[in-house]
């Protein structure tokens, strides 16, 4: 049997399925809503269907406040609007791909008719993410949009200069330290009074030459080291680590370790 070629797929970005997630019990009722309003703007060829509280119960076999309590979540996460026209009640999509773009998806080409151009978010919905992004600033995002917290391409840039050139250790004792307390930015400590920004640039001489500390990081309370030629793990702190191993070629030259090794030949040589 030949399968028929589906004509108007809906599709949902991945993105926008990661944030369904994150409600977890309430994860297949957002996914079940939003497709059914996403399905009758595709039947009704706009951004604004029509599809009053009833005819969605109705259309879903949903309880009324089933109804009420996902779509309210729908809202908070920005991804619809209620509009009233007279007396009755439209949902306003922010986000719908164009045939176009899921022709470029599924690797087909389909023509574009003007009238059918569904692709109406507005500006604040479609950031644009800095290039050279700090590592962490996705997860403030997320954070943000989990909240309700409002922000623009000014605040994006705002962000990701306080963190650009930070080691990974200060963008994330600063992002989580902000999403603990719930606040609506973040605070990254001056240079001068990072316990961290000082070690850039040291070196170790361990089991092998670990040369130039470009970054430090913090995961599953193990310290991450990187290296210009090598990345170590280690629970112990930069302070301890490098009064032990550490020296500054820019001062030294040679590694501590040569120097101790040298001496005791010499002293060695001068016994006898």
């Amino acid at each position: 049997m030949e399968l028929e070629p589906i004509e108007n797929p809906i599709v949902i970005h991945p993105h926008l399925l990661q944030r369904f997630l994150k409600h977890e019990k309430d994860y297949a009722n957002l996914l079940a809503l939003y497709s059914f309003y996403l399905y009758h703007a595709q039947l009704q060829k706009t951004n604004q269907p029509l599809a009053t509280d009833e005819f969605t119960r109705k259309g879903m076999n949903w309880a009324i406040d089933r109804v009420k309590k996902t779509k309210k979540l729908l809202k908070e996460m920005k991804l619809i609007e209620v509009v009233q026209k007279k007396k009755y009640y439209y949902i306003h999509l922010f986000f719908i791909y164009t045939k176009k773009k899921i022709g470029e998806i599924l690797g087909n080409s389909t023509s574009q008719n003007p009238s059918e151009t569904e692709d109406l978010s507005p500006k604040k919905e479609t950031k644009t993410k800095p290039k050279n992004e700090p590592k962490l600033l996705n997860s403030w995002l997320l954070y943000c949009d989990k909240n309700a917290i409002k922000y623009s391409k000014n605040n994006l840039k705002y962000w990701n200069k306080k963190l650009e050139k930070r080691l990974t250790i200060d963008q994330q004792e600063a992002i989580y330290n902000a999403i603990k307390n719930r606040w609506k930015d973040f605070y990254v400590v001056a240079i001068k009074d990072s316990k961290y920004h000082k070690f850039l640039g040291k070196s170790l001489m361990m089991e092998k030459d670990c040369d130039t500390l470009v970054d430090i990081a913090f995961k599953e309370k193990r310290f991450i080291y990187q290296f210009k030629n090598i990345k170590i793990t280690t629970t112990e702190p930069p302070s301890k680590l490098f009064e032990r191993y550490g020296y500054d070629k820019s001062e030294l030259k040679k590694a501590p370790i040569v120097s101790d090794v040298k001496s005791k030949i010499l002293g060695l040589i001068q016994r006898f």
